[in-house]
C-alpha cells in the first residue's frame, strides 16, 4: 500500500530556505545568469525612490562585487556590442521586479559625478560619492532587496 503525503506550500519554501541559509552562510555564489528566474520576486530586486532612472543588469562576471566603468564585462559582448536585456535603466518609482528580464537582478550602477542614497531592506541608509570618479557596480546577493532613495548629479 503506497501512503501519499502532500506538502503544502508552506513546507516547500521551508525547505528551499532551509537548504539555502547554509550556502549564503558560507558565502559560495553561483554565477548568474539572464533568464533562469521565471517568477516575480524570485531573485534580487532593486525598488528606484529616487527622481531619476538608474542602471541595473541581470548578470555579473568575476569574484569581485564591484566594477568600475559604464558596462560590466558580462554585459559586453564580441566587438564591444552589449547583449540585449543584459542591463537597464530602471524608471523612476518602479522596481525590477516589475519586469521579466529581470526578476533576478544582480548588480545596480553608482553614476559617475553623481551622490546616490541606498540600503538593502531593514538596514542603515548607506551614501555612494562618486563625484570625479567614474561609475561603481556594485553587486548584491539573489535574496537582496536594494532600494536608491536618492540620486543627485553634478
Amino acid at each position: 500500500m503506497m501512503i501519499k503525503v502532500r506538502l503544502g506550500k508552506w513546507a516547500v519554501r521551508s525547505a528551499t530556505v532551509a537548504l539555502a541559509v547554509p550556502v549564503m552562510a558560507l558565502g559560495i555564489a553561483a554565477p548568474a545568469s539572464a533568464g533562469t528566474c521565471t517568477t516575480s520576486g524570485c531573485g534580487g530586486e532593486v525598488s528606484n525612490n529616487s527622481g531619476m532612472s538608474i542602471r541595473i543588469a541581470n548578470c555579473w562576471s568575476g569574484t569581485s562585487a564591484t566594477y568600475y566603468g559604464d558596462k560590466l564585462p558580462c554585459v559586453q559582448h564580441v566587438n564591444w556590442v552589449y547583449d540585449y536585456y543584459s542591463d537597464w535603466e530602471l524608471p523612476k518609482g518602479d522596481e525590477s521586479k516589475n519586469h521579466y528580464y529581470y526578476y533576478d537582478t544582480d548588480a545596480i550602477r553608482f553614476y559617475r559625478n553623481c551622490v546616490t542614497k541606498w540600503h538593502f531592506w531593514g538596514s542603515a541608509t548607506y551614501t555612494e560619492d562618486r563625484r570625479g570618479l567614474d561609475s561603481k557596480w556594485m553587486k548584491f546577493n539573489d535574496l537582496g532587496h536594494v532600494y536608491v532613495e536618492s540620486v543627485t548629479c553634478y
